[in-house]
């Protein structure tokens, strides 16, 4: 990974962000379920080798990615949510499911024909994955793509975000809850010793999950759902 990979700029403010946001969608619903479509986005832009990338033509991919992938949403709940997202209703009823491993990789896989590309997907289930076999596929996944996504279901682990968006040389700073129910991208990983992290990108910054921690959370029931994905090319159609 360098200085370049998942960058994303601002050109209206000179911001700088690490990989998508799914704060950018304009509509509520599709903020709140829109994680899957930009760590997918994340993956294709890394493969096709598209960052640095001014974030209005990031957001340009991000809404076709929506519609290419969908989501499960609630009509009259999404109407509502659309509204006025603080609604007490939508705490307890989801306006949108977001995506399941199926949709996931199938929007993936329509969105990449769209722009010519053909590509094939490889899924882990993590539930009661182990260790080495984990972090093997991601090694895989990096190499392949270099980018591989992350769902962490209803299983809990902690994330370090980082004061500089962009940088895990800035100050370290503890999400304030734990991450369930979640697509992430995984950049890279640090390995020091017998200890592992893995870089992040999720809303729009860089952040790290401790490895150990992670594959303990794989070890619950909550992890019936989780998985991770990567996709590498099989053929490119000149358009």
């Amino acid at each position: 990974m360098n200085e370049n990979d998942f960058l994303i700029k601002d050109s209206d403010n000179q911001k700088a962000y690490f990989g998508g946001n799914q704060a950018w969608f304009a509509r509520n619903t599709q903020a709140h379920s829109g994680c899957g479509h930009i760590a997918a986005l994340n993956s294709y832009l890394m493969l096709t080798h598209r960052f640095p990338i001014d974030k209005k033509t990031y957001v340009e991919y991000m809404n076709e990615m929506y519609r290419s992938m969908g989501a499960f949403e609630i009509p009259i709940l999404r109407r509502i949510y659309d509204m006025n997202k603080n609604i007490r209703i939508c705490r307890l009823i989801p306006p949108s499911f977001g995506q399941s491993s199926l949709g996931f990789i199938l929007g993936m896989l329509r969105f990449a024909r769209k722009h010519g590309l053909s590509l094939r997907s490889r899924f882990r289930l993590t539930f009661m994955c182990s260790y080495r076999s984990g972090l093997r596929f991601i090694k895989r996944g990096l190499k392949e793509n270099g980018a591989v996504t992350l769902l962490t279901a209803r299983n809990h682990h902690a994330l370090t975000l980082y004061a500089d968006y962009t940088s895990t040389s800035s100050k370290p700073q503890m999400a304030e809850k734990e991450m369930h129910n979640h697509f992430v991208t995984i950049t890279g990983i640090e390995e020091s010793g017998d200890k592992v992290r893995l870089i992040i990108s999720t809303w729009g910054r860089i952040a790290t999950i401790d490895y150990d921690e992670l594959v303990r959370s794989w070890h619950t029931l909550g992890a019936l759902q989780s998985a991770m994905y990567y996709f590498s090319p099989k053929s490119v159609i000149l358009r």
